[in-house]
């Protein structure tokens, strides 16, 4: 089972580029099966004083990332995704039978 953590979007305050919210996902995959979890996350960065305060355009994902996968459930997340991706597995190979034609 393959999971890939990702940020599809930030929210920001333009004045001063603090970032409030992000839109993460953890895509899955195994064989041809796959799922996503996607949801929104409010994120109390700190202040744009802080000394290590990273600035909008200078930012990485892997560092929002990081913000985001330090405060959430990533295991219970990645389980609910492995487990969706066996049931459609399973009903998968109960296929026995398939419409179309030859040419």
């Amino acid at each position: 089972m393959e999971h890939n953590w990702k940020i599809y979007d930030l929210k920001r305050v333009i004045a001063n580029g603090m970032v409030t919210q992000a839109t993460y996902a953890c895509e899955s995959k195994e064989d041809t099966a796959s799922t996503r979890y996607i949801e929104d996350i409010e994120l109390v960065t700190g202040s744009i004083s802080d000394p290590d305060f990273v600035t909008f355009n200078n930012l990485t994902q892997d560092e929002v990332l990081g913000w985001i996968t330090g405060s959430i459930d990533t295991a219970s997340i990645e389980t609910e995704n492995s487990a969706s991706i066996a049931r459609a597995l399973v009903q998968k190979s109960k296929i026995t039978k398939r419409n179309g034609t030859p040419w």
